[in-house]
């Protein structure tokens, strides 16, 4: 299973989507890719894969997701790759 854990969440006006950077576990992300959004283990919400940022720290990765999402996901957010 494919999880990211959030650690920040930034919006910014000149891009329709929030930039979300956090820890990858398991399998690559890629553009497309479909992930539920879990607060608690409970499902919140679905983000889709927009842009994968990779100027972020080593162990860190960056992935874009509509911008109208941000507010569901805050740190510790975990995102699974669905299925």
């Amino acid at each position: 299973m494919t999880r990211f854990i959030v650690e920040n969440v930034h919006r910014t006006s000149s891009r329709p989507w929030a930039l979300v950077t956090g820890r990858l576990e398991g399998d690559e992300l890629h553009i497309g890719d479909k992930l539920t959004i879990r607060h608690s283990n409970v499902q919140v919400a679905t983000a889709v894969v927009r842009s994968i940022e990779l100027h972020s720290a080593p162990d860190k990765i960056a992935i874009a997701i509509d911008a109208a999402l941000a507010e569901t996901i805050q740190s510790g957010t975990v995102l699974v790759q669905a299925t």
